[in-house]
């Protein structure tokens, strides 16, 4: 530990900085650090006097905070050459209004979860009544309070969207992305709900985007595929689909898009598998034709 005048001063510094900004905890803590740097320290003459005279202004306004005049009504007094008591006590003084002030943390957690499943809960019931309004109001109070939740704006629009009220929930969605870029379900959910409202080229680009963000999906190939298929797209159907078997070959929809769009390409539906073939070693000889697609 570095015992020179200097970092005495700091530490003494920033204690009297943290207790002109209320912060009692590193107050003390900084504090009990100067105390402790002085311990045994070779700091003598004016230094050492100069030292003693901040000490005694950093517990003074330190002494001056209402939490410490209650907890220590008669106050605490700097005294040379009791530097190692006055750290201890101080120390001590820190341990216990930090576990104080865990204690109150987790207290104030445990409240605002309670009353943030009061709101998600309420608006499910209201809900469950066939009352989106009122449900809208209790969800919108939640995010307004705890939008920060992970979580949470997925759980609202999955709850809007189950209810059949899929406009609703793609806001949420978009929030829930926003907020988590991270979270491949938000995007899912978002495609499903603006398909279900009818905007089926804001869903496929949401798809698209998924599956550029987060790799190939089984689920979310063959979803492209089909729309391909149903806009006759049939190089974008083929894509889509030979991705998905990519992943799962034996998924019967990619196949039944593939062979459709096979037949438009190449007028054989099983066209496509000749592509899916293992490409013959350097030097050997196949007789099956290899497609670029």
């Amino acid at each position: 530990m570095d015992v020179s005048p200097k970092n005495v001063r700091e530490h003494i510094a920033r204690s009297k900085f943290y207790s002109q900004r209320k912060d009692l905890l590193r107050s003390l803590r900084s504090l009990a650090q100067a105390l402790s740097g002085l311990v045994g320290a070779q700091i003598v003459g004016r230094e050492r006097i100069e030292i003693g005279i901040l000490l005694e202004e950093a517990l003074r306004l330190l002494m001056e905070q209402d939490a410490l005049k209650r907890a220590v009504p008669g106050g605490l007094v700097y005294k040379r050459g009791h530097e190692r008591d006055l750290a201890i006590h101080l120390t001590r003084m820190a341990d216990t209004l930090e576990l104080i002030m865990e204690k109150a943390r987790v207290e104030e957690r445990r409240r605002q979860l309670a009353e943030l499943d009061g709101f998600v809960l309420a608006g499910q019931a209201e809900l469950d009544k066939k009352e989106p309004l009122e449900a809208r109001r209790f969800f919108r109070r939640a995010v307004e309070l705890y939008g920060d939740e992970p979580g949470l704006l997925v759980d609202v629009g999955t709850r809007l969207m189950l209810a059949g009220l899929p406009a609703e929930a793609v806001e949420y969605f978009q929030k829930g992305i926003e907020a988590t870029p991270t979270d491949q379900r938000a995007y899912r959910l978002l495609a499903e709900c603006q398909e279900a409202t009818g905007d089926e080229l804001k869903a496929e680009e949401t798809v698209k985007n998924t599956v550029r963000r987060f790799g190939p999906d089984e689920y979310l190939l063959v979803r492209l595929a089909k729309w391909a298929l149903h806009r006759r797209d049939w190089s974008e159907c083929m894509t889509a689909a030979e991705g998905a078997l990519s992943v799962n070959p034996t998924n019967r929809e990619a196949q039944a898009c593939a062979e459709a769009a096979s037949a438009k390409i190449y007028g054989d539906p099983q066209a496509w598998r000749k592509s899916q073939s293992p490409k013959p070693q350097t030097g050997g000889t196949s007789n099956t034709p290899e497609i670029n697609l």
